[in-house]
């Protein structure tokens, strides 16, 4: 091991090896995750044999909990259980050019940058004064 080891540094190298979903499924698996390592961690730390199983029991019954409302969601939208944001927006838009429903010339809003109001008259005319 070299002198300069930062276990920080490490572990975000290690971190960047997971590649989590987008969409609601990956959103609440991260929170789902780490709900089980707080299960996890109380197992282990649990002298008693009825807090542990409390605590496994706990632990299963949250899981599938998630794991069938998941399911249900997912079934029900599968767009926005799989995709985020600006992926979610692309397949709308990709769906309506599949359909042949894309916005004519005049229904299309440009984006446009904010411009300087010009100033009136009578400004301009005191500051040449």
């Amino acid at each position: 091991m070299p002198d300069d080891f930062n276990p920080i540094k490490y572990l975000t190298e290690i971190g960047g090896v997971f590649k989590f979903g987008s969409g609601v499924l990956g959103k609440s698996s991260i929170a789902l995750g780490i709900l089980l390592v707080g299960v996890l961690i109380a197992v282990w730390r649990l002298h008693s044999d009825l807090a542990i199983i409390g605590a496994l029991v706990f632990g299963a019954s949250v899981f599938f909990l998630w794991f069938h409302r998941v399911l249900k969601f997912a079934s029900d939208h599968p767009d926005l259980a799989l995709l985020d944001g600006a992926e979610w927006t692309g397949w709308k838009r990709f769906e309506a050019a599949a359909k042949g429903i894309s916005p004519t010339g005049d229904q299309r809003i440009p984006s446009t940058s904010p411009q300087l109001s010009e100033p009136d008259d009578t400004s301009s005319n005191q500051l040449s004064d």
